[in-house]
Parts: C-alpha cells; sequence; structure tokens
C-alpha cells in the first residue's frame, strides 16, 4: 500500500457510508413516501446491494482506516441547517447525496480497485435513471385537451374496441368507468388497457379506484366529491400520477383546490345521457370561474362535437366527452372530429 492510500481508503469509507444511507432513505421514500411501484424500490436496493459488493474487497482496509473521533463531517462539527419543509425535499437532498458520494467512489476506486470503479460507473447511471422517475410529476396535460371515458354500456363496442378507436382517433386522456365490474375484472381490463395506452403515448385514468389505479399501473384516478378526496388518493399512487377531482360549483371547487388534484372536471353542463339525474348548469359558472382556475378544468356533461367549441370558449382546458364517442357509429372518426374541433376552439 502506497503512503497516499489511507487518505483514499478513508475517503471511501466515508463516502460508502453517505451513499448506503441515503440510498435507503430514497428507498423509503419510494415504498412508503412516494408510494411508487415495487420496481422502483426493488431497483433502489438492488443499486445499494451492487454498491455494497463492488466495494467488498476494500471494506476491511477501508473500515481500519476511519477516524470518527477526527472526522470533519461530525455533527458538532458541522452542523446541517438546511432546511426540510416536506417528504420532497427529503428526497431531492438524498439523491443528492447519493449522486455526489458515488461519483467520489467511482474515481478513488480507479486507484486501488479499478473494477469496483467499472461497477459503480454502471451503478451512477442507474442512479441518474431512477432520479427521473422519482422526481418526475405528471405527465403535460397541455396537448391533452379531449378526454374520452369509456365503459361499458348498450349499443357500444367492447371497452378495448372503444379504446382502440379512440387512441386511432387522436385522443391521448381516456378515463375507465366501469362500476359494474368486480374487482378482480377491473383491475385486468385495467392492466390490458395501460399497455394499449401506453403503446400509443396516451394516458389512462381510472375512476374513484386509486387502489387499482396503482395496481394496474394507470396514470391516474378521478374521484368524485363522495369518493376519497385527492390528497388521500394521492398517498397511493407514483408522483408521476394525476389525480383529477369533480366540482360542480364555486364552493366545490374551492374545496377541491385545497385537496391537491392535478386537473379537474366541472359539470353538469349540459343534459348527460350517462348520468339525466343531474340535471345541466350551462356554460356561465364555468366562463366565470375557469380564468382563475390555477389547475386545468375539462367541461364534462353532455359535451358533443356539436357544443365542444363553447366548452372551450368558455374557458375550459379541454372536454371530457364520453356518449358522443363511444356509442358513435365510427368511433375513430368521432374522435378524430373532436380533437379537430377542440384543437381548433383552444387559445
Amino acid at each position: 500500500m502506497s503512503p497516499g492510500d489511507g487518505a483514499i481508503l478513508r475517503l471511501i469509507d466515508v463516502n460508502q457510508n453517505r451513499l448506503i444511507e441515503a440510498l435507503r432513505v430514497v428507498e423509503d421514500q419510494a415504498r412508503f413516501g412516494l408510494c411508487g411501484t415495487p420496481l422502483e424500490s426493488d431497483r433502489l436496493k438492488a443499486l445499494r446491494h451492487t454498491v455494497q459488493q463492488a466495494l467488498a474487497p476494500l471494506a476491511p482496509d477501508a473500515l481500519a482506516e476511519r477516524d470518527v473521533a477526527h472526522d470533519p463531517g461530525r455533527p458538532e462539527a458541522r452542523p446541517d441547517t438546511r432546511p426540510r419543509a416536506n417528504a420532497a425535499d427529503v428526497l431531492g437532498a438524498n439523491l443528492s447525496r447519493a449522486k455526489e458520494a458515488i461519483r467520489t467512489l467511482e474515481e478513488h476506486c480507479k486507484v486501488l480497485l479499478p473494477l469496483a470503479a467499472t461497477s459503480l460507473s454502471a451503478a451512477r447511471y442507474e442512479l441518474y435513471a431512477l432520479e427521473q422517475v422519482l422526481l418526475a410529476g405528471p405527465p403535460s396535460l397541455a396537448e391533452r385537451r379531449v378526454y374520452a371515458i369509456v365503459g361499458a354500456g348498450e349499443g357500444r363496442p367492447a371497452v378495448e374496441e372503444q379504446v382502440d378507436g379512440l387512441l386511432g382517433g387522436g385522443v391521448r386522456l381516456i378515463q375507465l368507468r366501469e362500476p359494474a365490474l368486480t374487482d378482480r375484472a377491473l383491475l385486468a381490463l385495467a392492466e390490458r388497457l395501460v399497455l394499449r395506452c401506453r403503446e400509443a403515448g396516451a394516458l389512462l385514468i381510472l375512476n374513484d379506484r386509486p387502489d387499482l389505479a396503482r395496481l394496474a399501473g394507470a396514470s391516474g384516478v378521478h374521484v368524485g366529491r363522495d369518493d376519497l378526496p385527492a390528497s388521500s388518493a394521492r398517498r397511493l399512487l407514483r408522483s408521476d400520477c394525476h389525480i383529477g377531482a369533480s366540482v360542480h360549483d364555486a364552493s366545490e371547487l374551492k374545496a377541491a383546490l385545497q385537496e391537491g388534484p392535478s386537473y379537474l372536471g366541472w359539470g353538469t353542463l349540459f343534459a348527460s345521457p350517462t348520468k339525466p339525474e343531474l340535471g345541466s348548469q350551462g356554460l356561465a359558472a364555468l366562463a366565470e370561474h375557469a380564468p382563475s382556475c390555477p389547475l386545468p378544468i375539462y367541461g364534462i356533461g353532455g359535451v358533443t362535437r356539436a357544443n365542444a367549441a363553447q366548452v372551450i370558449q368558455a374557458g375550459a382546458h379541454g372536454v371530457a366527452v364520453a356518449t358522443d364517442l363511444v356509442a358513435a357509429s365510427a368511433i375513430e372518426a368521432a374522435a378524430r372530429e373532436l380533437v379537430q374541433i377542440v384543437t381548433e376552439a383552444s387559445p
């Protein structure tokens, strides 16, 4: 061992501890805080093990060089005063610690254990990929202005045929509403539709069921005023999922905004064959409140190709449509027509 190797071993010991500790915090956030998919926490666990295995040949010597008494990072010597306002701050801080530590380890292992440096380089890129997944917010709704709602109904084709037609017509935001199915059947259907939508670059949202949305890998859930609040649904889903909430008036709008959804459905605008008991309110209230709303609003309830442009002109970001699309004789053509109408009417 050369004279400078002791200092390198101390660096390796310190940064291995930093890295493993940070990865464990991130792993726990992925599993319990973000409620990510098991794949994310499993990848983080595998990453920790990769680091430990790569550095195992140096572990005894590195441990022997540890000097806790004179470590400049001791709390009394360098107190950590960085604020942590929320779980996202904790996640971001520990991802930063992990990236810094793994790069230091990689560089110094090039001196003492080049094979470990190669493994750490691959692990560093895996960490970059996981950071992107963990910190990513929900996909943008900016270009997703037609929100189609699918479900079984008299005179309609099978739900999967509905989705295929909608995707062919350019719809990239779809909600699955199937309250009559058993949980097992709904989960199986949602899993199939998630794959179809993912291949087309579309988002599949489940109605009412954040638990099944998570299991199916869906892009989010939509909740009504009598369902779980958006804040509770958020605890069950990945950080990149959308949470939609239904509102019908100004008071519900105010309450919904406090629960943290990512978009809103405002209705019932026109008489709806799907929910005739709700009546209709017209466009006046939407036009009054939509311009000042900080979230995208989709006008819903009796929206058709004939009135969709009026909904957009009243201030809605988009339209949520069921019957006029999925009960059409040619779903793909109807979807394409509606997408064009909404696009031309949008600002």
